[in-house]
């Protein structure tokens, strides 16, 4: 294993385990809480590489699951399933530039990628697994219109720490 990979490997732990300390953040809303996790999860795929970024969503829904026990009927699981599949076609590619505005659209396709999977989930699980009617219009109102403003301080507060983080962090 080469320094680098170790390297990666590290900061995969240790934002594992920050995305896990932002879960706990919790301020409820309805079938979804607003909880600082995706600021957690954004920065990660704005800082690590693919393989990495994937690997760390893993290890976080991993940690979830020891710790906060089994959610896999909780609404929200889609949104730990986005987060997974976000990181593997969003996150950090070397062989882009690294500005403000690739880390926007980066961050914004990220959005967009938990969206579609935690809404579906969120969608399927209370209509079919928890017996609890819910139409697209209320699925997109309770999961994702009332987020919008919290998700773009987020995405302005991830965006400006990766900027910094990689002039601080051998990137």
């Amino acid at each position: 294993m080469t320094k680098s990979s170790t390297y990666y490997w590290v900061l995969s732990a240790l934002m594992s385990v920050v995305t896990l300390i932002a879960s706990y953040v919790v301020v409820p809303f309805g079938a979804i809480p607003f909880t600082l996790q995706t600021l957690a999860v954004i920065l990660t795929g704005l800082l690590l590489p693919r393989k990495y970024a994937a690997v760390t969503m893993l290890l976080n829904a991993i940690l979830l699951f020891m710790f906060k026990g089994a959610f896999i009927y909780s609404p929200s699981f889609g949104f730990i399933i986005g987060f997974i599949v976000a990181m593997i076609f969003a996150s950090q590619n070397p062989a882009l530039e690294n500005g403000w505005k690739v880390l926007t659209i980066r961050a914004i396709v990220m959005n967009v990628i938990i969206f579609l999977c935690g809404l579906t989930y969120m969608y399927l699980a209370l209509n079919f697994l928890l017996d609890s009617p819910i139409t697209w219009m209320q699925t997109l109102m309770s999961g994702m219109i009332i987020f919008l403003p919290t998700d773009i301080i987020k995405n302005v507060a991830a965006i400006s720490l990766a900027l910094v983080l990689k002039k601080r962090l051998v990137l």
